[in-house]
């Protein structure tokens, strides 16, 4: 269970570290497995590589032994995803991730050139995709993906929105598996975490996961004992907490908005604010 790490901001609008350190100590008390900076709640695409950097050396002497730490790279270029990626591993995350490039539309070729020359750049260091085509206009086919597991990726974040799409992804992590080639899939859906550990997929990265740690934790916890019932009731309380966040704002306000004050109960100063000019 890896949460979808959240980027605060100071008064001036620059990564907030003090808030950050504390929250990922949160986060690592309450059960997380693993964080996944600078993705679509981390306001990934807002910052610029520096802060990338930026918030990676606060978050790795924290996590060190204590948790896996996933880096999202992805930039719309090949080349900026690239350098990213080389910088992330210099500083010694477990592994990178790279949304699909966006903005542009791109054919399967172009999606198997970025990812394979992404693969290449960092041949000791897992490098996973992440789909979340409603932010990218481009969509990760499970043809594509197929191909990519051949090229040495290791694995798909999946932010589809479509379980359909999710279970094709989890057909494809199960041949490989059988092949001798792991391939992880995690869901990016805080709705079907149940469902996708059930049908054989290796873990979520959530955004509620920020303010519930333990409650994604206790989830798998149950599921891996066999404790279904209590998995059940956990996936209940999870997805009524994702509804009643989503009340506060949008991805990532709503998410910003509930860890803020959560901390605040903590006598931890952390603002809700977003990168301008969303904030």
């Amino acid at each position: 269970m890896l949460a979808a790490l959240l980027t605060p901001f100071d008064r001036h609008g620059d990564v907030d570290v003090d808030a950050l350190r504390a929250h990922v100590e949160f986060l690592i008390d309450g059960g997380s497995d693993g964080l996944f900076p600078a993705g679509t709640t981390g306001e990934g695409a807002l910052l610029e590589p520096p802060e990338v950097a930026r918030v990676l050396e606060t978050v790795i002497p924290l996590t060190s032994g204590r948790a896996w730490v996933l880096a999202q790279v992805g930039r719309t270029s090949t080349r900026a995803t690239v350098e990213l990626a080389e910088r992330a591993v210099a500083m010694g995350v477990d592994a990178v991730a790279a949304v699909v490039p966006y903005y542009y539309e791109a054919d399967h070729d172009d999606l198997l050139r970025h990812y394979s020359d992404l693969v290449s750049s960092v041949p000791d260091t897992p490098v996973y995709a992440y789909n979340i085509p409603k932010r990218t206009v481009n969509d990760l086919e499970p043809g594509v993906l197929r191909a990519l597991a051949r090229e040495g990726l290791a694995g798909v974040k999946d932010s589809s929105g479509s379980f359909e799409r999710h279970l094709a992804y989890l057909e494809l992590a199960a041949e490989r598996d059988a092949a001798g080639a792991p391939f992880a899939v995690l869901t990016g859906s805080e709705k079907d975490v149940l469902d996708s550990l059930q049908n054989g997929s290796r873990g979520a990265v959530t955004a509620i996961a920020n303010l519930r740690p333990d409650l994604l934790a206790r989830l798998a916890r149950a599921h891996e004992d066999g404790r279904e019932r209590e998995a059940v009731k956990a996936q209940t309380e999870l997805s009524e907490l994702k509804d009643e966040v989503a009340q506060l704002g949008p991805t990532p306000l709503g998410i910003k908005r509930a860890v803020a004050d959560a901390m605040r109960e903590r006598d931890i100063g952390y603002s809700p604010a977003l990168r301008a000019p969303f904030g």
